[in-house]
């Protein structure tokens, strides 16, 4: 299993009419989930419809995600990794992103045995 840290943190938005730097909070879910839909001249992707379906399952699990961080499976990583691998168009505000996506810790799990196998 791969750990996802998708907690927001701040990016840089611009300068106000005062002269102050802006901070946004970024939203990693929902960018997560753009990037690896991604279609067009942002992307070199080109995805089948099966490939489609399971990106969307993987990436609808990580949008809902209620929590700041996320286990996900081998192959659902790997479908995340390949979006943003083909991907064109990151700016400054993604560099926490793509070093999470391409950090992403890898997990053992054990499964917990229930009451009920005793």
């Amino acid at each position: 299993m791969r750990k996802l840290n998708l907690a927001p943190y701040t990016t840089r938005a611009g300068i106000d009419e005062k002269g102050q730097e802006v901070l946004l909070p970024y939203d990693v879910k929902r960018s997560i989930e753009a990037i690896m839909m991604a279609s067009g001249a942002a992307t070199t992707q080109q995805l089948t419809m099966s490939e489609l379906l399971r990106r969307a399952d993987t990436a609808r699990k990580i949008a809902d995600c209620p929590d700041d961080t996320i286990l996900i499976e081998e192959n659902e990583y790997q479908y995340v990794k390949a979006g943003f691998d083909a991907f064109k168009g990151f700016s400054a505000n993604e560099v926490e992103l793509c070093r999470r996506i391409e950090g992403a810790e890898t997990v053992e799990v054990t499964e917990k045995e229930s009451d009920e196998d005793e």
